[in-house]
């Protein structure tokens, strides 16, 4: 299918939790001009701890450093986990090879949509106000995640469908907190100091397109849960699309 851009974010490659089978089918399927990474394709913060790593995750990068010889556009957005690349960043971008790498950009959609792209970390008060603490929350989630693995292997066995429970515990933590973590909130004003139409962010795999007082608020989600990216395709419109798990 021919597409203008492909949007994806937080595929967490080295751990196990990342599903970089599912994004090879949408390298396959898919024939685009751009791709932008918003934030977290290499999980640097997890592979200090451990590290996971297949011949898929190693195919997603030959795959996309192929991509980027062949005149498609690479742009890589840094995110939480792959802060450590930030070192390297000069004047806030740095080219590697054919691909760029930046903390953030501007977009124009065929329709002169124009987008803020972010990963969204810097909107998470968490992260900001709790540093350590969402070390350890992070942690439980890669246990809460392998534990899941193992709950739906048997759900499966007896006939049910599949059920999150790493996203289930994620999303109620994300309520507990979500007085400093209120990501609409900051995104709506974040559009207005950039004078932007819309923003597009991902960090918290909750992939969305919402309207929000009269801007656009996109979310990329993630290829750990859902599996899921936005697109723009050949006349300008912003798409999302969730695989299956």
């Amino acid at each position: 299918m021919k597409i203008r851009t492909l949007f994806i974010s937080d595929i967490h490659l080295g751990t196990s939790k990342s599903q970089p089978d599912k994004l090879l089918e949408v390298l396959k399927n898919y024939e685009f001009d751009r791709l932008i990474i918003v934030g977290d394709f290499i999980d640097l913060t997890a592979m200090k701890r451990k590290i996971y790593w297949n011949q898929d995750h190693s195919t997603v990068i030959q795959k996309i450093l192929r991509l980027s010889r062949k005149n498609v556009q690479v742009d890589y957005i840094l995110g939480n986990h792959d802060y450590y690349l930030r070192s390297l960043l000069q004047d806030g971008t740095i080219s590697i090879g054919n691909i760029n790498v930046c903390d953030c950009l501007y977009y124009e959609t065929l329709l002169g949509e124009n987008i803020y792209i972010c990963h969204g970390d810097q909107f998470d008060g968490f992260i900001r106000i709790h540093p350590f603490l969402y070390i350890l929350g992070d942690i439980a989630y890669e246990l809460s995640y392998k534990i899941n693995t193992v709950y739906n292997a048997i759900r499966n066995l007896l006939g049910f469908q599949y059920w999150s429970l790493s996203k289930y515990l994620k999303t109620k933590v994300k309520n507990a907190v979500s007085f400093i973590n209120d990501f609409k909130f900051l995104s709506l004003k974040t559009i207005r100091e950039k004078q932007c139409d819309a923003i597009m962010i991902g960090h918290i795999h909750h992939p969305s397109i919402e309207h929000i007082e009269e801007k656009k608020y996109y979310n990329t989600g993630d290829f750990c849960e859902t599996c899921s990216f936005l697109y723009e395709d050949e006349k300008g419109i912003i798409h999302l699309i969730m695989m299956d798990p």
